[in-house]
């Protein structure tokens, strides 16, 4: 279960899910321990874990549970995801292993290894539905070297210009986690102040996105880039101005500060 849901075999679409929702992953197995190593040929004082694992596609994170000893009965098992450090879709594996090896295995097919996985259940969840996704990611900014880093607001960091990579694992959202205001607004992402920051970021969010978007050579709208990839992301924010890059690009350079307070309203509308 991902809190009150019950996940099936097929992927599910989390259509709520925003960058503030934690996933409480709980999930409740049962079995026969004698039975179970009996079948699988493992001595009885040999110990299986039970483990779940977390993969995001969109970060490298990867999380897993505390190892649960495996007994007769019914067990339960629980992992908590930071929902800042994950996007695009989430993997959940469950393995029970091989957690100790003990004792004597007349079955040659027997695991064998600390580790050997004897069971395997994955369920994924599409967690970008609906819900604003802005993929952010709070950070220290004086970890990084910056001066004064406690008056820096956010920081867009692209990790890579290759268009054809999946937007949620190119483009990351850094808040500078020292600034009194970004860590306000993320423990209290519901109040009044904290709506207010959020509205103001992703503006200068797509205001960014653009500038990105104008200085790209290989941007072409006229090309049908991948659904959630860079290129399609860049060439969207364009499109929202109308006219062709060229024309975005030579109106921006007349004058930007209107372009983006073109783009301003654009955003502003979209987003009541």
């Amino acid at each position: 279960m991902i809190g009150d849901v019950s996940l099936g075999e097929e992927e599910i679409l989390a259509k709520d899910w925003t960058y503030y929702d934690d996933i409480l992953v709980k999930l409740s197995f049962e079995l026969d321990l004698d039975e179970t190593q009996e079948l699988l040929g493992l001595d009885q004082a040999a110990v299986l874990g039970a483990v779940i694992v977390a993969r995001s596609t969109g970060t490298p994170l990867i999380v897993t549970s505390d190892v649960l000893e495996v007994r007769s009965g019914r067990q339960q098992i629980y992992l908590s995801i930071p929902g800042y450090q994950i996007s695009g879709t989430l993997s959940l594996e469950f393995q029970i292993s091989l957690l100790e090896v003990k004792g004597i295995s007349n079955s040659p097919f027997a695991p064998k290894k600390l580790g050997n996985t004897v069971f395997e259940l994955t369920r994924k969840i599409v967690l970008e539905g609906t819900a604003p996704r802005l993929p952010m990611l709070p950070v220290s900014f004086a970890e990084h070297g910056f001066a004064g880093s406690s008056n820096a607001l956010w920081w867009l960091r692209l990790t890579t210009h290759d268009l054809a990579t999946s937007a949620s694992a190119a483009i990351w959202l850094w808040l500078n986690s020292d600034n009194d205001y970004i860590t306000r607004m993320l423990q209290d992402s519901e109040s009044a102040e904290a709506e207010t920051w959020l509205r103001f970021l992703e503006m200068d969010f797509m205001r960014q996105l653009l500038r990105e978007a104008l200085n790209s050579e290989e941007l072409s709208l006229e090309m049908d880039y991948p659904e959630e990839s860079l290129g399609h992301v860049l060439s969207s924010v364009v499109r929202l101005l109308g006219g062709t890059i060229d024309q975005v690009q030579q109106r921006y350079r007349e004058d930007p500060g209107r372009v983006e307070a073109e783009l301003q309203a654009k955003v502003s509308g979209k987003s009541k």
